[in-house]
């Protein structure tokens, strides 16, 4: 059986006039979207957020296709990567990193999904690393009035199998009008819907733009997505569910109590490269 949470209506923040966010927290959702941590729907037209540690998840960049402007990143594995509109950077921070993220300098408006998805409490404790997905290794997919991008699909980021210890999927699907779609999820997994362009139905659920509702299924199957008179388009971010604790300070989420003072005391002596 398929369960699902109520609809979720975020409120816009901003960190001054350079950021503007909508959040998904696991809180909202009752934590049924495991693995998903966080999601942030954001714009940013220069640098915002200092140098910061992350420990103990993956910080998942997505930048919209029809973003005006790329993504540079930089961390302290000495990964200096500019993402480009359509592409993503996966981040699994593991036992430490320090990392930044800003809009290529004078280029404009950047906007897409920072997706925070924990890790198994096993991975928790590895070496960090750092992978990309140019936009032309994103999968393209399509059906009778549907196109999707995929991503991310299983353990697999970008050509790097085996990249991640516990199987995700994150995929854009665009929707004709009168349209639908079926989205299977494997047993043991959970996860989000956000709608990111016009109205989608789910059952007798209707959702509007910026809306979003969480997932989490015991038994294989698939649930529908059907739009009305108009095209919409969503992101779905799910996972195979990992039902462990997180115990968080900021930016740092670990599994125990313990891990995350060890990783507190690591994180401390990282820095990024000159």
């Amino acid at each position: 059986m398929i369960r699902f949470t109520s609809v979720y209506t975020p409120t816009q923040m901003r960190h001054g006039a350079e950021f503007a966010a909508r959040q998904y927290p696991r809180q909202a959702f009752g934590n049924l979207i495991d693995p998903v941590i966080n999601i942030d729907w954001f714009e940013m037209n220069a640098p915002t957020f200092p140098p910061h540690p992350h420990a103990g998840f993956s910080a998942v960049t997505y930048l919209f296709a029809d973003s005006p402007n790329g993504f540079i990143n930089r961390d302290s594995l000495g990964d200096v990567q500019t993402i480009h509109p359509g592409g993503l950077h996966w981040s699994r921070a593991s036992r430490g990193l320090m990392h930044e993220e800003f809009p290529v300098p004078e280029a404009g408006l950047v906007h897409g999904l920072q997706i925070f998805i924990n890790l198994p409490a096993a991975s928790q404790a590895d070496p960090a690393a750092a992978f990309s997905v140019p936009a032309a290794m994103v999968k393209s997919l399509s059906g009778k009035g549907w196109e999707s991008r995929v991503a991310v699909d299983g353990t697999t980021v970008g050509e790097i199998a085996g990249a991640l210890p516990s199987p995700v999927r994150i995929e854009e699907i665009s929707l004709a009008p009168s349209a639908m779609r079926d989205i299977d999820i494997p047993a043991g997994w959970g996860g989000i819907v956000v709608v990111l362009e016009g109205d989608v139905s789910i059952g007798d659920v209707t959702l509007a733009a910026t809306q979003a509702i969480g997932f989490a299924t015991d038994v294989e199957g698939p649930f529908r997505i059907a739009t009305g008179a108009g095209q919409a388009r969503i992101a779905v971010v799910s996972g195979a569910q990992l039902k462990q604790p997180i115990y968080a300070q900021g930016p740092l989420m670990l599994a125990s109590p313990e891990a995350l003072d060890e990783a507190r005391r690591r994180v401390a002596s990282l820095s990024l490269p000159a």
